[in-house]
């Protein structure tokens, strides 16, 4: 009954109420950038507003950077998912008894989720070899 409440009831609502932040998040971004760019058009007419424009704008991550941040969240997850397992192990061995499904689900989840990240470091690392190389030279021409 527990596992049906949190994943028919508690996993849609958290879902729903996540996307709906991201997506307020950047809709009131906009509309901060929208502002700043009205107000500046104001203040001042001989400014350059594609210059503007592009400072404002964050800049886009490195591939690198984004490999390096599938390899950190990977490893995240691995060790909490076997820090959970190894937690659930101690308990049984401790008190006798058996673990739940819940947990070895949950922490075999979190292990998985951890090794796909990984994979996905090491798999793209390869295919995008080039890209990262390019990137490289041009960081190092500026």
């Amino acid at each position: 009954m527990n596992v049906f409440i949190l994943f028919c009831v508690f996993l849609p609502i958290i879902s729903i109420m996540s996307v709906w932040l991201v997506m307020r998040n950047k809709a009131n971004e906009t509309n901060k950038r929208t502002e700043v760019l009205l107000a500046a058009i104001e203040k001042n007419s001989d400014l350059d507003i594609e210059d503007l424009i592009r400072k404002m704008n964050p800049k886009p991550k490195a591939t690198k950077e984004r490999l390096m941040n599938r390899l950190l969240w990977g490893l995240v997850f691995i060790a909490i998912g076997a820090s959970t397992l190894l937690s659930d192990i101690y308990h049984v061995y401790t008190t006798g008894g058996v673990i739940g499904p819940v947990d070895l689900f949950t922490s075999g989840c979190l292990l998985l989720i951890g090794i796909s990240f990984v994979a996905v470091f090491f798999i793209s690392k390869r295919m995008l070899a080039k890209e990262i190389e390019a990137e490289e030279k041009k960081a190092l021409e500026k």
